[in-house]
């Protein structure tokens, strides 16, 4: 059976839809699994092993007539079996319409509930979109969050890791930017990492530093001698690094639900009503802490030292 899933989101999203895979995987012998997300979020599909192919396609207003004509050509082409969409927009459902899959599923929606062969009710706060596969028979929880890191992106973080001299384990810290696009302050992130470096001045400190991180990356690499700035260029090499750490401390984002996968201890800064995360065997490793205010500036360096520091007594 051949399976379509258009997934709209960022690397996050891409991530919490792993465990919906991985269930038609093994609810369906030979079950072969494509996924349309968006070009700025395919790369994290190089983390599993169940998908077939990935279409990069802008879900927003702004794709042209060609994008749209081409990504139809595409649907027809594959002769899929089953499609899912996580959208309720018109021209997704017009598009999946006339691209002659046979059994089309989505959420209930104006668009989809014409356009679409059977819908479900979108539940408020799911983990997953689990509920989509109940009409195919597919039915209880998704397994655990799992992610398959290639070997080639193991051997350059090793290289990476030797280049600026951890050998061992260290702490991490992701200072990048949430969903909504704010950011724990430099000054704090400063704080946090003197206190590790007073307290534990033989354990390496290390920052992650993707592309939501680099703004803050310079200020906090000159205030704080001694960090190794790691710098990595697939979404493997990523998860990679955080396997490698003994702690990572991060805002909400997908290195978070990296870490979670990978077993790793974390410290999570949330600013309010955190999303579901993803269940997986380091779920237990997770320690959550979330800001009074709502506002993630406004949870001290003191409170979370103070997390840390008590987690490791």
């Amino acid at each position: 059976m051949r399976v379509l899933a258009l997934v709209p989101g960022e690397t996050e999203t891409q991530l919490s839809f792993f465990p919906i895979i991985n269930q038609i995987k093994d609810g369906f012998e030979n079950a072969e699994v494509s996924v349309v997300a968006a070009p700025s979020a395919t790369a994290i599909y190089q983390l599993s092993k169940g998908v077939s192919e990935v279409v990069p396609y802008r879900f927003g207003a702004s794709n042209s007539p060609a994008d749209w004509a081409n990504l139809l050509g595409i649907v027809r082409d594959r002769e899929f079996d089953v499609v899912l969409t996580l959208t309720d927009s018109w021209s997704i459902a017009l598009l999946l319409w006339l691209s002659g899959v046979p059994t089309r599923l989505g959420y209930s929606g104006s668009a989809n509930n014409r356009l679409l062969t059977a819908t479900v009710p979108r539940s408020p706060g799911a983990d997953h979109p689990s509920d989509l596969l109940k009409l195919i028979n597919l039915s209880g929880p998704p397994p655990a969050l799992s992610v398959n890191v290639p070997r080639k992106d193991l051997s350059a973080v090793d290289a990476m890791r030797q280049g600026v001299g951890l050998v061992s384990g260290y702490v991490l810290i992701y200072p990048g930017a949430t969903a909504s696009g704010t950011t724990y302050p430099t000054e704090s992130w400063i704080a946090i990492l003197k206190d590790f470096q007073q307290r534990q001045p033989d354990l390496p400190l290390a920052l992650l530093q993707t592309d939501d991180a680099a703004p803050q990356t310079p200020a906090i690499a000159s205030a704080v001698p001694g960090l190794k700035i790691l710098r990595p260029e697939t979404p493997g090499q990523t998860a990679a690094l955080i396997a490698a750490a003994n702690l990572l401390v991060a805002v909400e984002g997908y290195p978070l639900a990296l870490a979670i996968a990978l077993n790793v201890y974390t410290l999570g800064l949330f600013a309010g009503d955190r999303a579901a995360l993803p269940s997986a065997p380091g779920q237990d490793r997770l320690v959550v802490l979330t800001s009074s205010t709502g506002t993630l500036a406004d949870i001290s360096p003191d409170e979370v030292l103070k997390k840390i520091w008590s987690e490791a007594a």
